[in-house]
C-alpha cells in the first residue's frame, strides 16, 4: 500500500539503503586474489564482480595477484602503496579466496572464503583453512557437500541476461553442440553423440557475444560436466543434456541453483524432449535464484567488516601479534612434534561449557581444528549436540554441569584435563609447548596454569601474563588466576573429582584443597598464552568466597572474613581476623632534610594510634647542631614513645640497622622511609594483617608520589639488571596487569622504605647483610634469605604511603658483581614475575619481544643468543643470516640482538652458546668479562675485519682499539674469523681460533641474471670505496659498452654511467643484483691489511647471479681461492686487457658465469655442510 506521501514501502526502503550507502565510510579493505580477467572463466569472473558490487556499494576493494582486468568494471589493482596507507591508517585488510587457494597466501588476519565450487574438485588440495576463517558458499549444494548445509550464501549473478535471452518464439533452430572445458578430449565417447555434434571446447573459446549468438540459434548442447555456460545456454532457450557417469545425475540438477528445468540426462527417455520442456521461464526462475544475492552480499559485508572491527581491537595493544608471531616455523615444528610422538605423550580433554550460542561454540571448536597438537580429545557440555566431527557430546545443563564432569572424568582416557567456556580461542601452538611442557612435568604435579589473553567488551584483547602460583594473588583474584588450569587426570580422580558443594567455586576448591594437601609445589606453570578469553561475569560469585572462607578455616583463621572491593571486578580483601594485639616498633634512619624528618615523625604518632608502638629513630653521627638540639628535644618531649639511637660516624648503615632492631622492643619492625607522609589510619593494620600470618615473612606495601604517580609496588628481582621497583610510573587508581595494583600478592621481595618483618624472624634470619658491596639491595637481600627459609613475602596495597623521589644511588660495577655472586639465578627466574615479562628498567610488567621469550626449541635443540654489531652488511653476513639459516633449518634454537643485554637477560635467556661480534666498547667487554666470572654457556667472538678500519667511533686509537680486542678475546672460549688474514694476526692471541668463510642465504641460489639483453655489453659494479680503482678504466670502454652501477658512484664516473641504481641492502640485494642483467661485473679492491682480513662478499653475489667476475688479484674476497675468476692487478692496462678478452668471446665469459653460479649453489649458500660448519663454530 502506498504511503499518505505516495511512495511504497518497497521505494522507502531503497531510498534508506541508498541514503546509508550515500555516507557509507568504505571500513576495512578487501583484497581479492584473483586471476586476470577472463570472461570465458564464470569462476574468474565472480571474483571480479564481486570486487566490483563491493565497491559499488561504499567499500574498497582490490584485485591481488592478477594484472588484467575487464575495463568496464570498477576493480583497482593493489598497489605498495595503498597497502601502506592501509597500514597507516590501521585498516585490516581482509583477504578473499576462491577454493582453489591453498593456506593464507596474503598472510591477512582476516580471511573469507569464497567456495565457487566443491573444495578440491579443480585442484585436488584442501583450501587448507583456519577454524576461523569466514566460509560463503556460491550454491547450496557447495555449502551441504562441505558439511554446512545452513553455510552462508553468496550466489553470486556473472550472467548479461540482456546478452544471453532466448530469441523470438518460432526462431529456426540449428547445431548439435558438445561443450567441454575439462572433461578429457580423449576420453570423449562419441557413439553416444549425433553425428552432426560440434566441439565446443574452451580451448578455442569465443567470446561472450560469439557465444550468445551460437546458443541463441542452437539446437542442443550436450556435456559432461556443470558450468556457467549450462545456465546460459538454458536462459538462450538451447535445452542441455548431461552424459552420466561424470559426476552430474539427477539429484546433482534437482539441487542445482537454478534447478532441473532445461536440463536432462542422456539415459533418462526422452532426454531431449524432456529438457526442451523444462526452457519455458528459465529467465524468471535465474532471477528469482539470484535475488537473494543482495542481501547475501550484505550478510557478507557485515560479517567480513564485524571480523575486521574485532581484529583491529583485539589488535589495538598488537596483543594478538604478538600471540600469532609465537608459532613454530616448519622445521621447528616438525621437531617440537618428533618429541611427542611417543605413546605416554601428554592426552588433553578439553571440557567446553556450551551456553547456548552457537556463534561462541563455532569459535572454540574452530580454535581447536587450528591446534598443531592433536593428542587432544574435545567434548561439549550442553543441550544440543554439536554437528562436529572429532567432537564428543555430554548432555548437561552448562551452569550445573558437575556431574557430567565427575562422571566423564571416571571413562576418561586421557592424562590431563581442562575445563572452558564456549566462546574461548585457542592459540595455535598453546596446547603443544603445554603438552612438551607436561611430558617433562615432574610426577608431584596435581595441577598446571599456563597464561592466556582476555578479550574485553569493546573486543580489545590484553595480555594476561600470570606469575607462578602465587597464593594470596590466587585468594585475592581467583577469577584472574583459577581459570582454566590443566588437571592431571589420575590426581583429580584420586582426591574424588571436584566438589558439588563448591557450586559455582568448583575449581577453585579443588585447587585450593590440592595446595592445602601437597603443598605449594603441587602446582605448575607454563609460560605460555593457551587462549584467549572474554572477561569473567562481574557478578560476584558467592560461591567463591564461600571457598576462600572455608579455605582460610582450614589454615588456621577461623575468624577471617572476605569482602569484596569496588576497585577490581572479581577482587577480593581477605582480613585474616587476628585476635592477638601485636606492637610494632617503627624504625627510621635519619638522613636529609630535618623538615621532612619532622612532618613524618608528626603525621607517625597521629595515625598510628590503634596499634601499639614505638619509634627508634637511628643517628648515624650527624654534625648538624640544629638537627642534633630538636633530637635532644624529642628524647624528653616523646620519652616513651621515641626513642633516639645515636652511633659514631661512618660505620655501614646496615650495621646500624641491625643494631636498632636488637634495641627494639616491638614485636614486629617496621622500617620506614624519613620522608614518608602518612595520611591514612588504617596503614599500620593493613601492613600487621599479613605480616601477624605465621607463614609471612616480609611485608611492603604501595608508595607513591604526592603528584599520584606509584614509586614502588614492590620490587621485581632482575628488572634493569639488578632489582628495580615494580609497577614505577604508573598512577594511584591504575589496576595493573591482572589488577596487582589493587589486590594483594606475594612477592620475592619488597622495598625497604615501608617494610615490615616479625622482629624474632629478622634477627633469625641474621638481619641485613653488612657486606658494603650488597648495600644497594639490603632489602632483596634480606627478602631472598627469608623466602629460602621458607616464608612467603607479602605486597599489599590496602597500606599507602607518599613519599619523595630518592635520588638513584650510584652503583659500581663491583656491587653488580657481588649480586650476580650471591642471587643470580634469583634473579633470572622471579616467580612473582612472569617469563614473557621485559626486565627492561622502567618497563616492569611489559611484554618481551618475541625474539627473547618465544622459545620452540627450548630442550629440543641447542640454544644461540648472538649480539650482532650491526645491521648491515657484517652484521647480516657473520651474525644474522647465518643464525636465522640454522634457527629455520631446525638445528639451533637462537635469537639474535643488536647490542648487547644485562647479565640477567642473557641467563634468563639460558644460551648454550653466546656468539658476540667484535665487542669493543665498555658495555660489550664488561658483558665478556661478566659472562666469563658468571655463566657456563661457550663464548663466542665473532671478528670480521681489521679493528682499525672497521669505523668503530670512539675517539680511540689504533692501538687502543687493538687492546679493547686483546681484552675481549681473553674471555672468550673461541675466536671465529672471517678471513685467513684475521686467523694469522691472531697467532698465539688465542688457543682456538678458526676460520670460517662467509657465505650467501641459500634464497640466492634462485637468483639467475639475463645477459645480452642490450646492444652494448651490460658491464657494472657494485658501489664501494675502492670503485676509483677503475678511473680510468671507465671512460675507456665508455664508447664500447654500458656502465651500470648498483649503489655509491665516484662523482667523476657518472657521465660514463649508463645506469645508476640507488643502493639497496638486507632481502632487496639479490634481486637487485640480479636484476642489472650484466654480462660482466668488476670488483676493484685495493690491497690494504684491511682488504684482505674483510671477507668481502662482492665475488660470491655476482656469481650467484650468473655474471662472469673480473676481480683485483688481493687477498680479502671470500670464496675467491676456489672459484673461477678473472684476477688482474690493480692497473688499468691490465684491467682493459681482461674486459676485452672476456667480450672478444662473450660465450666463453658466460660459461665461466654459468661456472661461477654452480659453484656458489654447490658451496657457498647457508645451506647443507656450510651451515652445518656453522653450528659447529658457535657450540661448544
Amino acid at each position: 500500500m502506498p504511503n499518505s506521501a505516495g511512495v511504497d514501502a518497497h521505494s522507502l526502503d531503497q531510498a534508506l539503503t541508498r541514503l546509508r550507502l550515500m555516507y557509507a565510510k568504505p571500513e576495512h579493505p578487501y583484497y581479492i586474489l584473483a586471476p586476470d580477467y577472463r570472461e570465458t572463466s564464470s569462476g574468474v569472473a565472480s571474483l571480479h564482480y564481486l570486487c566490483h558490487v563491493l565497491n559499488l556499494n561504499g567499500r574498497e576493494a582490490y584485485i591481488c595477484g592478477g594484472q588484467v582486468v575487464n575495463p568496464d568494471l570498477k576493480t583497482p589493482l593493489l598497489d605498495p602503496l595503498t597497502q601502506k596507507r592501509h597500514q597507516a591508517e590501521g585498516k585490516v585488510p581482509i583477504a578473499v579466496y576462491p577454493e582453489v587457494v591453498v593456506g593464507n597466501p596474503l598472510g591477512c588476519d582476516v580471511v573469507a572464503r569464497f567456495l565457487l565450487n566443491f573444495e578440491g574438485f579443480l585442484t585436488g588440495q584442501s583450501m587448507q583453512a583456519a577454524g576461523r576463517d569466514l566460509l560463503f558458499y556460491s550454491g547450496a549444494l557447495i555449502a551441504a557437500r562441505h558439511g554446512y548445509p545452513d553455510g552462508d550464501l553468496l550466489c553470486l549473478p556473472t550472467i548479461d541476461v540482456e546478452l544471453f535471452s532466448a530469441p523470438a518464439p518460432g526462431t529456426l533452430r540449428e547445431g548439435k553442440y558438445l561443450y567441454q572445458n575439462r572433461h578429457p578430449l580423449e576420453q570423449i565417447d562419441y557413439s553416444q553423440l549425433p553425428d552432426d555434434i560440434q566441439l565446443l571446447s574452451m580451448a578455442n573459446a569465443l567470446t561472450l557475444p560469439e557465444l550468445a549468438v551460437l546458443l541463441r540459434k542452437g539446437e542442443v548442447l550436450y556435456t559432461h560436466e556443470w558450468s556457467m555456460t549450462c545456465v546460459i545456454a538454458v536462459l538462450c532457450g538451447c535445452p542441455v543434456i548431461f552424459i552420466p557417469g561424470h559426476g552430474i545425475d539427477e539429484q546433482f540438477l534437482e539441487a542445482s541453483f537454478i534447478g532441473s528445468q532445461g536440463f536432462a540426462m542422456l539415459d533418462r527417455p526422452g532426454a531431449f524432449e524432456r529438457a526442451s520442456a523444462g526452457l519455458e521461464g528459465a529467465l524468471q526462475r535465474y532471477v528469482e535464484r539470484t535475488a537473494p544475492f543482495w542481501q547475501h552480499l550484505e550478510v557478507f559485508i557485515a560479517k567480513t567488516q564485524f571480523a575486521a572491527r574485532r581484529e583491529a581491537a583485539g589488535n589495538h595493544s598488537g596483543m594478538l601479534a604478538w600471540l600469532r608471531q609465537r608459532y613454530p616455523l616448519p622445521q621447528q615444528l616438525q621437531l617440537m612434534q618428533d618429541r611427542l610422538v611417543a605413546p605416554d605423550a601428554p592426552s588433553i580433554a578439553v571440557l567446553v561449557r556450551d551456553h547456548g550460542d552457537p556463534g561462541a561454540l563455532a569459535r572454540t571448536l574452530g580454535s581447536l581444528d587450528d591446534l598443531l597438537y592433536q593428542r587432544i580429545q574435545v567434548c561439549v557440555l550442553g543441550a544440543v549436540e554439536p554437528r562436529r566431527p572429532n567432537v564428543q557430546w555430554l548432555p548437561a545443563d552448562a551452569r550445573a554441569p558437575l556431574a557430567a564432569i565427575n562422571g566423564l572424568l571416571e571413562s576418561s582416557p586421557c592424562d590431563w584435563c581442562m575445563l572452558v567456556d564456549a566462546g574461548v580461542e585457542f592459540t595455535a601452538s598453546g596446547l603443544l609447548v603445554a603438552a612438551l611442557d607436561l611430558a617433562q612435568a615432574p610426577v608431584t604435579f596435581g595441577a598446571v596454569f599456563a597464561d592466556e589473553a582476555v578479550r574485553g567488551a569493546d573486543d580489545s584483547v590484553e595480555a594476561r601474563l600470570r606469575p607462578d602460583l602465587n597464593l594470596d594473588m590466587l585468594l585475592a583474584h581467583p577469577a584472574a588466576l583459577s581459570r582454566h588450569w590443566l588437571y592431571h587426570m589420575r590426581t583429580l580422580v584420586q582426591q574424588g573429582g571436584f566438589d558439588p558443594a563448591a557450586g559455582g567455586g568448583f575449581e577453585l576448591a579443588y585447587q585450593l584443597r590440592l595446595i592445602v594437601d601437597h603443598g605449594l609445589g603441587v602446582v605448575g606453570h607454563i609460560s605460555e598464552p593457551l587462549l584467549i578469553s572474554s572477561l569473567p561475569d562481574l557478578t560476584v560469585c558467592d560461591d567463591e568466597r564461600t571457598v576462600i572462607q572455608k579455605h582460610l578455616l582450614e589454615r588456621g583463621y577461623p575468624d577471617a572474613q572476605v569482602r569484596s572491593i569496588e576497585q577490581g571486578a572479581n577482587c577480593y580483601q581477605i582480613d585474616y581476623g587476628h585476635s592477638r594485639p601485636a606492637s610494632v616498633s617503627v624504625i627510621l634512619y635519619i638522613e636529609g632534610d630535618l623538615s621532612r624528618l619532622q612532618r613524618c615523625l608528626e603525621q607517625l604518632l597521629q595515625n598510628t594510634a590503634v596499634v601499639p608502638h614505638e619509634v627508634l629513630l637511628v643517628e648515624p653521627g650527624n654534625d648538624d647542631p640544629v638537627l642534633l638540639q630538636w633530637l635532644d628535644m624529642l628524647s624528653q618531649v616523646e620519652p616513651g614513645r621515641v626513642q633516639v639511637l645515636r652511633f659514631m660516624p661512618g660505620q655501614p648503615r646496615e650495621a646500624m640497622r641491625n643494631a636498632a632492631a636488637q634495641e627494639a622492643q616491638g614485636e614486629f619492625l617496621l622500617w620506614l622511609d624519613a620522608t614518608a607522609m602518612v595520611s591514612d589510619g588504617d596503614w599500620l593494620p593493613a601492613l600487621l594483617n599479613h605480616a601477624q600470618r605465621p607463614e609471612v615473612g616480609a611485608v611492603g606495601c604501595m608508595l607513591a608520589s604526592a603528584d599520584g604517580v606509584i614509586q614502588q609496588a614492590g620490587l621485581v628481582l632482575g628488572l634493569g639488571g639488578s632489582v628495580g621497583p615494580a609497577f614505577a610510573g604508573h598512577v594511584l587508581g591504575d589496576e595493573g596487569a591482572l589488577s596487582a595494583l589493587v589486590t594483594e600478592r606475594n612477592g620475592v621481595a619488597v622495598g625497604d622504605r615501608c617494610l615490615m618483618v616479625r622482629r624474632e624472624t629478622f634477627l633469625q634470619s641474621g638481619g641485613f647483610s653488612v657486606d658494603p658491596l650488597l648495600a644497594p639491595w639490603a632489602e632483596a637481600d634480606l627478602c631472598l634469605r627469608l623466602q629460602q627459609a621458607g616464608y612467603l613475602n607479602v605486597w599489599t596495597p590496602r597500606a599507602r604511603l607518599l613519599l619523595e623521589a630518592a635520588p638513584a644511588a650510584a652503583i659500581s660495577a663491583e656491587q653488580e658483581d657481588a649480586l650476580y655472586a650471591r642471587w643470580l639465578p634469583q634473579l633470572v627466574s622471579d616467580p612473582s614475575y612472569n617469563a614473557n615479562q621485559s626486565l627492561l628498567a622502567g618497563h616492569s610488567h611489559a611484554r618481551q619481544d618475541n625474539g627473547l621469550c618465544w622459545r620452540p626449541l627450548q630442550g629440543i635443540a641447542p640454544t644461540v643468543l648472538a649480539f650482532a654489531a650491526d645491521q648491515q652488511a657484517a652484521g647480516q653476513a657473520r651474525v644474522i643470516q647465518p643464525l636465522m639459516a640454522m634457527r629455520n633449518a631446525g638445528l639451533i634454537d637462537g635469537s639474535v640482538t643488536m647490542g648487547v643485554l644485562t647479565l640477567v637477560d642473557i641467563q634468563r635467556y639460558a644460551p648454550s652458546s653466546i656468539v658476540l661480534q667484535r665487542p669493543l666498547a665498555d658495555a660489550g667487554l664488561q658483558t665478556l668479562r661478566r659472562l666469563r666470572a658468571f655463566s657456563q654457556a661457550f663464548k663466542v667472538y665473532e671478528l670480521d675485519g681489521y679493528i682499525p678500519e672497521l669505523g668503530f667511533d670512539a675517539g680511540l686509537s689504533a692501538d687502543e682499539l687493538l687492546q679493547r680486542m686483546s681484552h675481549g678475546l681473553m674471555q672468550a672460549d673461541r675466536v671465529v674469523v672471517a678471513a685467513p688474514a684475521l686467523a694469522e694476526l691472531l697467532q698465539g692471541q688465542h688457543d682456538d681460533v678458526r676460520l670460517l668463510e662467509s657465505a650467501l642465504p641459500a634464497a640466492w641460489g634462485q637468483l639467475q641474471g639475463l645477459r645480452r639483453m642490450a646492444q652494448r655489453p651490460r658491464l657494472g659494479w657494485i658501489g664501494n670505496k675502492d670503485a676509483a680503482l677503475l678511473a680510468e678504466v671507465v671512460p675507456a670502454m665508455a664508447h664500447e659498452v654500458d656502465w651500470i652501477v648498483l649503489g655509491d658512484c665516484p662523482q667523476a664516473l657518472r657521465p660514463f654511467v649508463r645506469e645508476h641504481h640507488p643502493q639497496v641492502t638486507g632481502e632487496m640485494l639479490g634481486n637487485s643484483l640480479a636484476a642489472l642483467n650484466l654480462d660482466l661485473a668488476l670488483v676493484p679492491m685495493a690491497e690494504t691489511l684491511g682488504s684482505a682480513c674483510s671477507a668481502d662478499l662482492r665475488v660470491l653475489q655476482h656469481a650467484a647471479c650468473a655474471h662472469p667476475v673480473i676481480c683485483s688479484r688481493v687477498a680479502g674476497f671470500a670464496g675467491a681461492d676456489t672459484l673461477p675468476l678473472s684476477r688482474v692487478e690493480n692497473q688499468t692496462a691490465d684491467w682493459l686487457r681482461v674486459i676485452r678478452l672476456h667480450l672478444d668471446d662473450r660465450d666463453a665469459s658466460a660459461a665461466l658465469g654459468d661456472a661461477l653460479q654452480n659453484a656458489v649453489r654447490a658451496n657457498w649458500l647457508l645451506q647443507g655442510e656450510r651451515l652445518e660448519a656453522w653450528r659447529r663454530a658457535w657450540l661448544a
